[in-house]
């Protein structure tokens, strides 16, 4: 019974499976800040290149 509660301790005590947890966290978190700025850009680039592209359309062709 004595391992038991000695093993349990150990267990409790080991930090390793939390700063593997920590790392998930911060990778989910970029991610979702990457996810949210292509979201807000998107739109804008989206537009933008639409121009460009009308413009050239527009130049008459030699």
């Amino acid at each position: 019974m004595n391992t038991l509660m000695q093993k349990l301790q150990s267990f409790l005590a080991d930090e390793q499976g939390a700063t593997a947890v920590e790392y998930g966290l911060m990778i989910a978190l970029i991610a979702a800040v990457i996810l949210g700025a292509v979201q807000l850009l998107g739109g804008e680039l989206n537009t933008k290149f639409t121009t460009v592209k009308d413009a050239v359309k527009a130049v008459p062709n030699p």
